[in-house]
């Protein structure tokens, strides 16, 4: 796929804030919650809202890093509209 012809990444949503950790791991279990029971979860920012509604299968990356005195992690999942299941390949 040439350059010109792949899709361009829209940003829906972009936001920083400092949060305490207990105020964060409350998002966590607020996102999961959502999601284990209703396959979805929406952003509100302002009047602004965006559903985020993953397929069956995500595909979840996780990932820690360490520069100087600044630790990260990361934690995102990934997934294509429509998708339910897991493509395998078979020989016959």
């Amino acid at each position: 796929m040439s350059r010109q012809n792949r899709p361009v990444t829209q940003v829906l949503i972009d936001h920083k804030e400092h949060q305490s950790l207990n105020e964060f791991a409350t998002m966590l279990e607020v996102i999961a919650k959502k999601l284990r029971e209703e396959q979805q979860f929406v952003f509100m920012q302002g009047e602004k809202e965006v559903v985020v509604s993953p397929s069956d299968r995500v595909k979840a990356e996780y990932k820690y890093g360490v520069k100087g005195d600044k630790h990260s992690f990361e934690i995102e999942f990934d997934w294509y509209t429509g998708e339910s299941e897991t493509k395998t390949m078979n020989i016959k």
